[in-house]
């Protein structure tokens, strides 16, 4: 069953003509997360999603109070993990994290995917950045 904010986000999702481009998708558990991205005090959330057309796995984030829809992987490339997040094994959420160049950063979500090692996404203020995680 879906999360109560999840069924509001449909909308959106059709606004920006993303329902009929992507399937919400749950190849991984759990099959959302949920936690302040941008620093805003208010909880956001990240899906995984399908690109219907192909195939290609990924995840859409969605800010609250933002109309602006962020898409990793599901046919668009981001990072390390290219267009397809199909070889993602798990993602969580980290909490003050080192990352390259000795940087700090409160909240991301953390994935791992096959033949890699962990990388970090994040919210910049703009975008999100893929940053490889430091042991």
């Amino acid at each position: 069953m879906l999360h109560s904010y999840l069924i509001g986000q449909e909308r959106t999702l059709k606004k920006k003509g993303l329902k009929d481009k992507f399937e919400l998708a749950d190849y991984l558990r759990p099959g959302y997360l949920e936690v302040d991205l941008n620093g805003d005090f208010s909880n956001d959330i990240a899906i995984l999603v399908i690109e219907k057309e192909t195939g290609k796995k990924g995840i859409v984030i969605l800010h609250q109070g933002d109309p602006n829809v962020y898409i990793l992987g599901a046919g668009n490339a981001f990072g390390d993990g290219g267009n397809d997040f199909v070889k993602m094994e798990s993602w969580k959420i980290v909490n003050d994290v080192s990352i390259r160049r000795n940087d700090r950063i409160k909240t991301g979500i953390e994935v791992n995917f096959m033949e890699m090692g962990p990388a970090v996404i994040i919210f910049d203020g703009k975008g999100y950045n893929w940053q490889v995680q430091e042991g």
